[in-house]
């Protein structure tokens, strides 16, 4: 009997890849997003369109998400740009 459950998933690239990005402030969050975007997409990915949308407010109303789907090249840039997502004072997690 195989464990599928330790296997990581075949994802064929280039593909549709959606971030979930949340914060305390929208627009502060559109900002971050779209700098991280300038800063990581390098002269071999070229300018890509992207779609960033609202997504929610928390129950509370302290936090607000934002969806991002935008085309990834290959693993190391979905995973960089998860990384560069997170590491920005505004976005608190990216899912």
């Amino acid at each position: 009997m195989t464990d599928n459950q330790n296997q990581k998933p075949k994802i064929t690239y280039p593909c549709q890849w959606g971030f979930k990005v949340i914060g305390t402030e929208e627009d502060a969050v559109r900002a971050a997003v779209k700098a991280c975007l300038a800063d990581c997409l390098n002269d071999k990915s070229g300018d890509r369109e992207y779609e960033l949308g609202f997504s929610r407010v928390s129950g509370e109303g302290k936090y607000v998400s934002l969806t991002l789907n935008m085309e990834v090249q290959d693993e190391e840039e979905r995973n960089n740009l998860f990384r560069a997502l997170a590491d920005r004072a505004e976005i608190r997690m990216v899912i």
